[in-house]
């Protein structure tokens, strides 16, 4: 995994881009525990998608740089949402626990809840179309 740099930039990158806000995500407080999921196993899959991003840097497509931004969104505004500490410190505090975390540990448990968050996105995307199409026609 590439250093520390590469995640910072990472997690800036996905604020700057996605509009990331405390606020927005208080809206959700309370639903990571009944996931089971601690506000640090969050902070440790937004540094796992962080540091996918920073090896990937320059050969992601949109769409998959688009997703990791999205996903690395959903795990900051868990983390907010249940905690008052400022991202960047919490990033950083946790960085060096993070390092001692089994890799393929980390793949396993962020990538299922990456993909259940990306099914439910799915999910919702077509509900929306759904929505949309049974709308009259305004003409």
């Amino acid at each position: 995994m590439r250093g520390f740099g590469g995640i910072i930039a990472g997690v800036a990158c996905s604020l700057a881009l996605s509009g990331a806000s405390t606020a927005g995500a208080q809206d959700n407080a309370g639903a990571g525990n009944a996931q089971g999921f601690s506000p640090e196993d969050d902070l440790d899959c937004a540094l796992y998608v962080g540091s996918l991003i920073g090896e990937a840097e320059g050969v992601m497509t949109p769409d998959v740089a688009s997703a990791y931004l999205a996903s690395m969104t959903y795990y900051i505004g868990r983390y907010e949402a249940q905690r008052g500490t400022p991202i960047n410190v919490a990033l950083a505090e946790r960085y060096p626990e993070f390092q001692k975390r089994d890799t393929r540990a980390l793949e396993q448990i962020c990538g299922l809840r990456t993909r259940g968050f990306a099914s439910r996105m799915e999910s919702i995307r077509r509900v929306l179309a759904e929505a949309q199409r049974e709308q009259p026609d305004d003409e």
